[in-house]
């Protein structure tokens, strides 16, 4: 098992130089510093027991799969509890370890009820709407560990299927539409994909957790780049999880395997160094699984390890 590293979030200042590996298209606009940490591990309203993935609504509010309370939980976007949904089960708008989450333009908040091998849909305020998907490998359906959850400008929901290897595309009412991907280490084939996340254009960026790489394609599922080989050297991988396009297009990966958060142009050249400060501590709690960035590209990243939320803001 990898060891990893508790972040000191306290006291660290993240110093992006645009000297590492950067390409003249990038700014030197990379210096974070930390904001503030939400949560502890517990079950009372704003505590998480394995927090997962985080998504923002157009008002900012936060909204986070608190994985092992199994239940979703709504934030202001300055950490004010808001609402939660969600107990242990099977039945409608109960969950069994719900992982990603994404809103659509209308802010209805779409779910991948993991170990359900479902999505569900809600309101804002978390009422049921709908659901779709059983246990499967065909059409419409998923295996044990469907995962990630990502929504375009049309409110097209893809979703990523780990242990199926394949991404689906729904319409936002589980109409299936389209999917890609199997088995395998060529273009296009994935082993173990975790998350994926759209950019300006609608292209499909996704973590291929085992094959130590991101890979890109057009809406529809084409093939265009990839990057990344296991290692960790800059723009290696040791376990690639979550990842989310920034205002400017750049592309932001968590590796586990490093405690870090990598950066990368929209074609996979290497920005800067990983985001990783001081390791502090005795112990080695840490296990970093999604980052997502607000309308003000403040950076969140969920360590599931710690049962909390930690927030970086853009000084420059």
């Amino acid at each position: 098992m990898i060891s990893l590293y508790i972040l000191d979030f306290f006291t660290a200042i993240l110093v992006i130089g645009a000297a590492a590996i950067a390409t003249s298209s990038a700014s030197n606009d990379h210096v974070y510093s930390f904001m503030e940490e939400w949560g502890s591990k517990g079950s009372a309203d704003g505590e998480f027991v394995t927090p997962h993935t985080i998504a923002f609504d157009s008002f900012g509010n936060a909204y986070i799969t608190d994985t092992d309370n199994q239940r979703v939980q709504k934030f202001s976007s300055d950490g004010k509890f808001i609402t939660k949904w969600g107990t242990k089960g099977s039945a409608n708008g109960q969950f069994l370890n719900p992982e990603g989450i994404d809103i659509d333009s209308k802010g209805d908040v779409y779910v991948a009820d993991t170990q359900n091998s479902r999505v569900q849909k809600f309101s804002p305020g978390g009422k049921f709407i709908t659901k779709w998907g059983s246990k499967g490998s065909g059409d419409g359906e998923f295996s044990s560990h469907v995962h990630g959850i990502a929504i375009d400008s049309s409110d097209n929901v893809y979703v990523t299927d780990r242990f199926n290897h394949n991404i689906q595309k729904f319409s936002g009412e589980g109409k299936f539409i389209t999917k890609w991907g199997s088995k395998g280490s060529d273009n296009g084939q994935f082993n173990e994909p975790h998350s994926s996340a759209l950019d300006s254009s609608g292209n499909v960026y996704v973590s291929d957790t085992k094959n130590y790489r991101i890979q890109k394609f057009s809406p529809d599922g084409k093939f265009i780049t990839k990057w990344g080989t296991k290692g960790s050297g800059d723009g290696q991988f040791i376990l690639p999880l979550g990842i989310d396009i920034g205002s400017s297009n750049r592309v932001y990966v968590i590796d586990q395997g490093k405690s870090s958060v990598e950066l990368f142009t929209s074609n996979g050249i290497f920005v800067h160094p990983d985001l990783k400060p001081a390791t502090y501590g005795a112990t080695n709690l840490s296990a970093l699984e999604d980052v997502e960035l607000d309308q003000s590209d403040r950076i969140y990243i969920t360590d599931r390890g710690e049962h909390n939320i930690k927030i970086y803001t853009n000084v420059k």
